[in-house]
């Protein structure tokens, strides 16, 4: 048995030596890209790259690459030191008219909620919401929404009766923040930005970068810095979130504090483990929750989308931002 014990070590202390550093980068100004989550064949979440654009991938093994502000890339790895990726190409909507002389600041936001457990998709959910922000008080009111949801069926996943007190659906539905990441980053006396690298007491938790050919501000940061976890416990279940990235994109027309009027999408990825003692429970869950604003407008009025709107509204962009193509085959399976 110790020979058996010795030799599954050292096998897996191979196998990790076959992952190689590799970087993801743009593949028109050949700068780094971080926080792009990765998935492997199965549509697992591997990881994400790094700041600097670096993460660990094997060779010859297959995977699918998703940021929100390039395109989605499939491959096989061979032993590329850089993976370039491709800068998103679709084009959304916009009508962009002088904020001073309107009430309100309307958008409709396509979101999608994706949710892992086990290294199984379990949750996923997508769809359109509308939001209203009065220009003056940046007062957030939220219009209709039209909402697509599925739960996975498989039994080895399902939860149990005496968790549903505590819950492992961690999906959430899009909301706009009066402040963005941002205005908060730079409200924080703890923070700055130098150079591209936020820092939160001289210690780097992310960057901010500014693509002068886009009129886009791209701003990355670990949310759960000065911790490096945030545990919980109820009901004899704990809870640990040892994984928390925050990306928003802004549109950039020489603001100095990107505002939630320039906001373009968002992104939040999520690392947790769930245990209980008594139950030998113990489960991996991740969760990537991710919104674009596809729509956009100033108006005096505040009159809601009807359904049947939001509906095309729904068709149009969720066959403009496709998901990775192997979670799109599990819920074609799930279905």
């Amino acid at each position: 048995m110790k020979y058996y014990i010795l030799s599954l070590i050292l096998f897996l202390t191979r196998l990790a030596g076959f992952a190689q550093e590799v970087m993801l980068a743009d593949s028109i100004t050949k700068n780094p890209v971080g926080y792009a989550t990765v998935y492997d064949a199965d549509g697992t979440v591997i990881g994400r790259s790094d700041m600097g654009g670096f993460i660990h991938l094997q060779k010859g093994f297959e995977y699918n690459i998703s940021h929100i502000s390039y395109e989605p890339k499939s491959l096989v790895y061979k032993e590329d030191s850089i993976i370039f990726l491709s800068p998103s190409s679709h084009e959304l909507s916009e009508v962009n008219v002088t904020a001073k002389k309107k009430k309100y600041y309307h958008c409709k936001v396509y979101f999608r909620s994706i949710e892992h457990v086990d290294s199984c998709l379990k949750y996923y959910m997508d769809g359109i919401r509308e939001f209203y922000i009065d220009t003056r008080s940046q007062k957030v009111h939220c219009g209709n929404i039209v909402t697509n949801y599925l739960m996975s069926k498989r039994k080895d996943i399902a939860q149990k009766k005496r968790s549903m007190m505590m819950g492992d659906r961690y999906m959430a539905l899009p909301f706009l923040d009066k402040n963005t990441l941002y205005e908060e980053t730079m409200r924080d006396k703890k923070r700055k930005i130098e150079s591209g690298i936020v820092y939160a007491d001289s210690i780097p938790i992310g960057s901010c970068e500014v693509f002068s050919d886009k009129n886009e501000i791209l701003l990355s940061i670990d949310a759960l810095y000065p911790k490096n976890s945030l545990v919980t416990n109820l009901f004899g279940y704990t809870q640990v979130l040892s994984k928390h990235n925050k990306t928003e994109i802004y549109r950039y027309d020489d603001f100095d504090a990107p505002s939630v009027f320039n906001l373009k999408s968002s992104n939040s990825y999520r690392h947790l483990t769930l245990t209980h003692k008594k139950e030998n429970l113990v489960r991996d869950i991740d969760v990537e929750d991710i919104f674009y604003v596809v729509e956009y407008e100033y108006t005096d009025t505040k009159e809601s989308s009807s359904t049947e709107l939001l509906q095309e509204d729904y068709k149009k962009y969720s066959g403009m931002l496709p998901v990775i193509e192997r979670i799109r085959e599990q819920l074609v399976r799930e279905k």
